[in-house]
């Protein structure tokens, strides 16, 4: 999709900037070239959700794009400095018309990223507190991880326990338990750059 956002805008921002609040009007269109957001809504309790992490490549808000609603159905924030792009809707629709490979590119990365947004959202929802930082593990060696070697992955996201458990939709106290046993076990290693032992983590 490289070739729809030669003409957009360029745009950095810092480590914790909100770039779209639940409820903003959406008129333009981001691509990351580097770093990582989060996106997220509140829960009633005022706890912060995760719902997915956009990566190097990835375009949002796809959701308000594609309904064509124009309004933020949640929050997008840098979880690192973020080097991104930024062109209108109504414009990459203008080029999207006039490009038919474009257009299939966009429609196969669509359903990728709508596959794993039902996959994030079947993890939440589990009821067990280890299956849900165990996939979330898979998820994050998948959109974050960097390969060290044919066992092991390393995060390029910084992740303190509570980063963990808004993730996971879990308490703290109960990721820092469950991540205490990965640690025993071998699966991970280090603090906020987690190691992951991948192939042990297919075993668990």
């Amino acid at each position: 999709m490289e070739e729809m956002f030669r003409e957009a805008r360029h745009r950095r921002m810092p480590k914790g900037q909100i770039l779209i609040y639940e409820g903003d009007p959406i008129s333009n269109l981001f691509r990351i070239l580097e770093g990582y957001v989060k996106v997220y809504n509140i829960q009633p309790d005022g706890a912060e959700r995760i719902i997915f992490v956009y990566s190097p490549g990835d375009m949002f808000p796809l959701t308000s794009f594609l309904s064509g609603a124009g309004i933020g159905r949640y929050f997008y924030e840098c979880m690192t400095e973020v080097n991104f792009q930024i062109i209108p809707q109504a414009r990459f629709q203008e080029l999207l018309r006039g490009n038919l490979n474009a257009g299939e590119e966009f429609i196969h990365y669509t359903m990728d990223i709508s596959q794993q947004f039902l996959e994030r959202i079947s993890a939440l929802s589990s009821n067990s507190a280890h299956r849900k930082v165990v996939s979330l593990l898979h998820y994050l060696v998948e959109r974050a991880g960097t390969e060290l070697d044919a066992g092991a992955s390393k995060l390029k996201i910084p992740l303190t326990s509570q980063d963990i458990a808004d993730l996971c939709g879990l308490s703290r106290e109960t990721v820092t338990i469950q991540l205490s046993k990965l640690k025993k076990s071998g699966v991970i290693s280090g603090t906020r750059f987690l190691t992951i032992d991948t192939s042990k983590l297919k075993n668990d």
